[in-house]
């Protein structure tokens, strides 16, 4: 009660009061998280020398031959089955220099080449064709924890959790469980696997929680709430994600000290209650109009109650975010740009400011033409689209002008999409063949319920059969213009478009920022980008951007600006070989910086896919000598 007083009187001391109290009790949750990245980290490191010893025979420092005891943390007793016959796939078909031919002709002979080109697999696999360019929101309630790996090995590399749902520490286990799941996969891989997290904060306006799905499933997801029922308005976070009849969650933490006793608080259009007594984290009720209770319900206080700018739920949520190390936030709302502006200046107190900012948009619900919007496009750093039920069902979707200039604004500007299609999914709304590219090609990804990814098919082939004949026509209309002060936008448009022309197997790009990978990835290739590097801030984002994976490679260990490009495309190589997304003679493009002291790639490369012996190959093609560069111009020079 004090503490709110305290705010009426003064906005900036509150936020910062309210700041020292979030993070005093949120200092233990990012211990575990902690401990998790530390483990993963060293997997890493142990996964890429051993990667090097068995391809050049030494590791970066020299280590593994002196002392084997570390690797055998790679085959411990803990280890999956595939990681403890590692040494047999490194001297096998994807990694060996010469046994290869041995070992290819006894596995076409035991099948009698009937299952040529194909790979036995020991887990259940989908059969969706695009899992990469899913992004699954994870739910504590919903006991998805099962399915983490799961979805891990089948290419999804993005997460979303909604921090308004459910208590901060089962946030923070579903994140732990992420991360562990992630070690575990990585151990049968021999490769690290890289996610990203991003979360979308409590909303600034009061809603009601979600019911509780173990007491209210099917037709039961609504309760009636009878007239002169009591029922308990908390702001406990322990029941945002198990509401009930008789207690129900509401996200106004600072608006219950301005509640008196007799006033009336509406829910919906037909609840009414009237509160009976105060409590500094509850209000004791009584329903003396009935209605239809539902999850995620808006909630009305009375006028007096003060409307703070920031609600302490976003605070919370923000302090969560920076703990937990996630980079990437999704505001409830677009609003207006007095309203960015108060939530930088809130993150810039909490010490935020680096965080991304994202926002949530409701796309058939745009009106007008005059571009309102337009500013939004500029100043967030990415959209979650999501699509509103229609009146009548089903329906064609229907885009007003500001709508359609927005997706294409946002997609011009490289910003990442990401795409709600549930409304699609449920044949709620139809698409008409003019928005093909607002729905089916624009977006980086598609938001998929970690409870319905199986029930997710329809939209997911739907989705792939459209967007086949979309990315050449698309790069045919787009302008040769470069607005980019190093000709990165050239060299983005050249790559995809070699890419295209050759059916390249995968695009790597060698990099220290993610911004080449940005600009590729706006061209929408078929063919898989891998984004090598060792900058730890990239893993928090890279991989909401189109058919992007990242592939870590840090080491404690200096090496030259051409040892550093040769060892990281051979580390990627590996990697494509081992995970069979390259075969023998497929193409791979490699994107990476030629000149030493250039951050920014400059330069690819078309190379043909020997599997015995790429690493000779990339020492001499990638930093060809001055002796061969001299005989080439005077071959050329003596055949003109």
């Amino acid at each position: 009660m004090d503490f709110v007083e305290d705010h009426v009187e003064s906005a900036v001391p509150t936020i910062e009061t309210a700041i020292d109290t979030i993070f005093t009790r949120l200092k233990i949750i990012a211990v575990d998280v902690e401990k998790v990245l530390r483990a993963k980290e060293l997997m890493a490191s142990l996964q890429r020398r051993n990667t090097f010893f068995y391809l050049l025979g030494q590791d970066d420092d020299g280590s593994i031959e002196n002392n084997h005891s570390e690797m055998r943390l790679l085959t411990s007793k803990n280890s999956f089955p595939s990681i403890l016959s590692a040494d047999d796939d490194f001297d096998g078909e994807e990694l060996s220099e010469d046994q290869c031919g041995d070992w290819q002709l006894q596995e076409e002979n035991r099948w009698h080449s009937y299952f040529s080109g194909f790979q036995e697999l020991t887990t259940r696999h989908g059969a969706d064709p695009n899992d990469n360019r899913k992004c699954v929101q994870l739910s504590a309630m919903l006991g998805c924890d099962q399915e983490i790996k799961t979805l891990l090995r089948n290419g999804v590399r993005c997460f979303l959790l909604d921090l308004f749902a459910g208590s901060q520490r089962d946030n923070q286990s579903l994140i732990v469980q992420l991360r562990e799941a992630e070690i575990s996969v990585s151990k049968e891989y021999g490769f690290p696997v890289v996610s990203t997290i991003f979360v979308k904060l409590s909303p600034r306006f009061q809603y009601t929680g979600y019911l509780n799905p173990q007491h209210y499933k099917g037709d039961l997801k609504r309760v009636e709430l009878k007239k002169g029922c009591n029922l308990t308005v908390t702001v406990d976070r322990e029941f945002s994600d198990s509401s009930s009849s008789s207690i129900i969650y509401v996200n106004a933490r600072f608006l219950l000290g301005d509640v008196t006793t007799f006033d009336f608080i509406l829910i919906g259009n037909e609840i009414q209650l009237t509160v009976h007594s105060v409590h500094p984290d509850h209000l004791n009720c009584c329903v003396v109009r009935g209605g239809i209770l539902s999850s995620y319900m808006p909630v009305l206080f009375p006028k007096r109650c003060s409307k703070f700018r920031i609600s302490y739920e976003e605070l919370e949520d923000l302090t969560f975010a920076r703990e937990v190390g996630v980079n990437v936030v999704v505001s409830n709302i677009v609003g207006t740009a007095k309203y960015l502006d108060n939530l930088e200046k809130a993150m810039g107190i909490m010490q935020c400011e680096n965080l991304r900012i994202y926002a949530r948009v409701v796309l058939n619900d745009i009106k007008g033409c005059d571009g309102e919007l337009n500013w939004a496009t500029r100043r967030y750093d990415g959209f979650l689209v999501e699509l509103a039920e229609p009146e009548v069902v089903p329906d064609v979707m229907h885009l007003c002008p500001d709508a359609e200039c927005f997706l294409q604004l946002v997609h011009a500007a490289k910003k990442p999409i990401i795409f709600d299609p549930e409304m699609i999914h449920e044949k709620k709304l139809r698409i008409d063949p003019t928005h093909y590219y607002y729905t089916f090609y624009y977006p980086d990804k598609y938001l998929v319920k970690s409870h319905k990814t199986k029930q997710s098919f329809y939209f997911s082939f739907l989705q792939n059969a459209l967007f086949e004949k979309i990315p050449t026509e698309a790069l045919s209309k787009v302008p040769y213009c470069d607005n980019s002060h190093t000709g990165a936008d050239g060299l983005a448009r050249a790559v995809v478009t070699a890419a295209m022309e050759v059916h390249a197997a995968a695009i790597v790009v060698i990099g220290v920022t993610a911004r080449m990978v940005q600009k590729i990835s706006h061209f929408r290739p078929e063919a898989p980008i891998i984004f090598v590097s060792h900058m730890r801030s990239a893993e928090d984002y890279v991989s909401l951007y189109y058919n992007v994976t990242m592939l870590s490679f840090r080491t404690k260990q200096f090496h030259t600006h051409r040892q550093n490009i040769f060892r990281k495309g051979v580390y990627a190589l590996a990697y494509l070989a081992k995970r069979k997304i390259v075969r023998q003679h497929d193409y791979v493009i490699l994107v990476y910086s030629h000149k030493e002291g250039t951050t920014f790639p400059e330069k690819y490369i078309l190379y043909k896919f020997d599997k015995s012996h790429f690493a000779e190959h990339m020492s001499a093609i990638m930093f060809p000598n001055q002796q061969d560069q001299q005989e080439s111009t005077e071959d050329a020079d003596s055949n003109n």
